[in-house]
């Protein structure tokens, strides 16, 4: 019997332990709107320093002296289907094959295997070691399928 005495004394400030807990989490709770502004909650005080500031201007060149010339490749596959790519001279044509998605086929990667050859422009060339030139080109690919 005494233990039940003990377990009715214990149950009102349980009870108040509880209703407080309870009190302080409804008054700490985030709310989503407050006064028409939305609350994103724990980094709300950095939402400023990502603003845009309309201060700055116009959006200018990043730094670059004057802006690279662009150049055209036309690829042009065995099936005489053609695809372009807009490109800056110096950028290797294995790279600009991947990203515009043209499927040369590779073996060797150092152009000794002759797998990747292609006419380039007027001349035959190896597209795994090659560089984009500083003119508008054609590439026929996939000579040796």
């Amino acid at each position: 019997q005494k233990q039940f005495v003990v377990v009715d004394m214990l149950r009102p400030s349980l009870l108040l332990v509880y209703l407080s807990l309870c009190a302080a989490v409804a008054v700490m709770w985030p709310r989503s709107v407050v006064r028409g502004n939305v609350r994103m909650g724990l980094f709300d005080g950095l939402a400023a320093a990502f603003a845009n500031d309309q201060s700055l201007g116009e959006r200018e060149n990043a730094g670059l002296s004057r802006e690279k010339t662009k150049r055209t490749i036309t690829w042009v596959s065995p099936t005489g289907k053609e695809k372009r790519s807009v490109v800056v001279a110096g950028q290797r044509l294995k790279d600009i094959a991947r990203a515009s998605g043209i499927p040369v086929k590779y073996d060797c990667q150092e152009g000794s295997c002759k797998t990747c050859e292609a006419i380039i422009g007027k001349a035959r060339g190896k597209i795994c070691v090659a560089s984009a030139p500083d003119k508008d080109i054609t590439i026929k690919y996939g000579l040796r399928n």
